[in-house]
């Protein structure tokens, strides 16, 4: 499927397996901010890019653990803006697309509920890659666009850890695309 090709909402859930209702309600809530954000979810016919199914497997996997919506969202943007902030520094860089053709590996953790932590490796990177943000000034309002620094290594001394691994969604999403 071409970049430029579009998804109707019955595709994205025929792909995913989940039910309309759970996907409007993650556009409805945010989670997904469409490529086509001027068409409404109801009545007009949506159209979802790639990159948005990618992010609805996302959210979903994320909602097995019954987290907030507001947390989802966040995570799902943070997320994209990790995806083109690696975009400038490695060229042709994309996410879900290198995860894929490139082999990289991306684990998304979330830090005693406050840090978030993007691991990158793999895909010929020489070194891993650590970025980390705090989420908690971003879901009281107070800083609306988290600051995310660099890391030298995996934070170590923490109470509890949520990892998900990103790169296997990506390699799912991709498989089920080829099916379609």
């Amino acid at each position: 499927m071409s970049a430029e090709e579009s998804i109707t909402l019955k595709e994205v859930q025929l792909r995913l397996g989940a039910p309309q209702d759970v996907l409007i309600g993650l556009c409805e809530g945010g989670v997904i901010v469409r490529d086509d954000a001027g068409a409404s979810v109801r009545g007009k016919r949506p159209e979802f890019s790639e990159r948005n199914v990618f992010e609805f497997a996302v959210a979903l996997a994320l909602r097995r653990f019954e987290l907030p919506v507001r947390i989802i969202g966040l995570l799902v943007r943070l997320l994209h803006m990790f995806g083109r902030g690696v975009g400038k520094s490695i060229p042709g860089f994309s996410i879900p697309g290198s995860l894929v053709d490139k082999n990289i590996e991306l684990t998304l953790s979330l830090i005693d509920a406050d840090i978030l932590v993007l691991q990158t490796s793999g895909g010929g990177l020489p070194e891993p890659l650590f970025l980390s943000t705090q989420v908690g000034g971003a879901l009281s309002g107070t800083n609306m666009v988290p600051r995310v620094v660099s890391l030298d290594a995996m934070p170590s001394n923490y109470e509890a850890r949520f990892d998900v691994n990103v790169s296997e969604i990506a390699r799912k999403v991709a498989i089920c695309a080829l099916r379609k």
